[in-house]
């Protein structure tokens, strides 16, 4: 598919077309030329475009409170509906087995793609191009979040419910994959699976799976 419409949704023309072709190349497409540098990199802007905007934006808060608003921003989750968004599965360059995986198995692969397209946008441009491109991806986010709102992780949150009813709690096995981390648990006669680009994303994303199973046994 052409790269213009995909431009057009990140608001952003690159000079280097290159490199937003290489931040769409997975690694199991190309073992040795992919996007896995520019994931690192643009994971390392986001954290830091996303923390001066909460710096500034509250003023007042401490650093704990600012550290968790921050991971609720740019936690996998997010991330992937980032992805979703813009269409951006359809421009990833995956072998034929990775591209046969279920949704599911993708989200790490959404992830770390849309990190590494703003590794390529600082790398073409400068701080203020990826500085801009984040906060349009995550104008909706940053607008909506206050410091009142509660900020735990799926993890947390499925960890305190099966304490609140005296369940015991699971145990995570997690281990790395071809795609980043999975990560299963079994709660009574059920198991769950999630994926992540970390062992702590793949742990989170499993919980996720397992709460919103038993929050819609409840309803």
């Amino acid at each position: 598919m052409s790269l213009i419409g995909l431009q057009k949704k990140l608001q952003y023309e690159f000079n280097n077309k290159e490199l937003l072709e290489l931040a769409l190349v997975h690694k199991s497409s190309n073992n040795s030329l992919n996007n896995e540098r520019l994931e690192f990199l643009g994971d390392t802007i986001l954290n830091s475009v996303i923390s001066q905007y909460l710096f500034e934006k509250f003023p007042h808060e401490k650093e704990g409170l600012l550290t968790r608003m921050r991971s609720h921003l740019v936690k996998g989750e997010t991330l992937t509906n980032k992805a979703n968004e813009i269409g951006l599965i359809d421009f990833i360059r995956l072998s034929k087995g990775t591209a046969n995986l279920s949704e599911n198995r993708k989200h790490s692969i959404l992830e770390g793609s849309i990190e590494s397209i703003i590794g390529a946008v600082f790398l073409d441009s400068s701080w203020s191009g990826a500085h801009d491109l984040i906060l349009h991806l995550f104008e909706k986010e940053l607008s909506a979040i206050e410091s009142n709102q509660e900020f735990r992780d799926s993890k947390t949150e499925l960890q305190e419910l099966l304490q609140s009813k005296k369940s015991e709690l699971p145990k995570y096995v997690t281990k790395e994959s071809t795609n980043g981390f999975e990560s299963s648990i079994k709660l009574g006669n059920k198991s769950y699976e999630g994926y992540g680009n970390s062992k702590r994303q793949a742990e989170i994303a499993v919980a996720k799976v397992a709460l919103d199973n038993l929050k819609s046994n409840n309803d």
